[in-house]
C-alpha cells in the first residue's frame, strides 16, 4: 500500500466525480438545466468541488488506518 499514492488518487476522484456530476453546471457564469438565468456560482466555488475532494480523501484514510491497524490506538 502507498498511502501517499493512494490518497492523492482519492482526492483526484472525489473532484473528478463531482465534475462530471455537475459538467451542465460548470460550463458559464449563468445559465443551467434549471434554468437560462440561473447562476452557477454554488456550483464553480472551489469551496465546494475542494470539499469533494476532502470527503474522498477522508473516507480512503479511514481504510488507510483499518487496514494498518491503527484504528482506535494511541
Amino acid at each position: 500500500m502507498n498511502v501517499d499514492t493512494d490518497t492523492q488518487f482519492a482526492y483526484l476522484a472525489g473532484i473528478r466525480d463531482f465534475v462530471e456530476n455537475k459538467k451542465a453546471y460548470l460550463q458559464t457564469q449563468v445559465g443551467n438545466p434549471e434554468g437560462a438565468d440561473k447562476p452557477n456560482k454554488k456550483y464553480y466555488d472551489p469551496r465546494v468541488w475542494v470539499r469533494e475532494g476532502e470527503k474522498t480523501l477522508a473516507a480512503r484514510v479511514k481504510v488507510a488506518c483499518a487496514d494498518l491497524g491503527n484504528v482506535d490506538r494511541l
